[in-house]
């Protein structure tokens, strides 16, 4: 058995304060499901492909949007989010 192991940061750290930004994330329809799991693992650049595409409103959603997507680029290559935490 190869046990592996990876890092990861929860997408509730990304998004801490930033309610309409993981709205705007999950009404975004991501190319990636998640719930009823213990971990839903996705790079950063999955969650960022989804907010560049979003139309956000002007304003305190698009502010929120876009410090989500700073925090997102500030997390390394060969790290995870995850969505279930």
């Amino acid at each position: 058995m190869n046990i592996q192991t990876c890092k990861y940061v929860g997408a509730a750290e990304i998004f801490e304060g930033l309610d309409r930004a993981w709205d705007a994330f999950v009404n975004s329809s991501p190319d990636c499901t998640w719930g009823d799991n213990n971990r839903s693992l996705v790079t950063a650049d999955v969650i960022v492909d989804s907010l560049e595409l979003t139309d956000v409103d002007e304003g305190e959603e698009e502010r929120q949007v876009n410090l989500a997507l700073e925090r997102l680029k500030e997390v390394p290559q060969d790290v995870y989010i995850d969505l279930e935490n």
